[in-house]
């Protein structure tokens, strides 16, 4: 999931701030499929269409 700023808040576990979490979303998007591992965005739309996508996914 990339790193939205409409809904990203810190928290207890996310203490690190969005220009961070930009720039970790991108280390990570490199390295995966470096790794072997198929990478898919979920897409910015509501909850319920996150879930659809998930689910159809599965």
């Amino acid at each position: 999931t990339p790193p939205w700023p409409e809904i990203y808040a810190g928290d207890a576990e996310r203490r690190h701030g969005f220009e961070a979490a930009l720039e970790e979303y991108e280390r990570l998007m490199q390295a995966y499929p470096r790794l072997g591992y198929e990478t898919v965005v979920l897409p910015k739309v509501s909850v319920e269409a996150r879930a659809d996508f998930i689910l159809a996914g599965l």
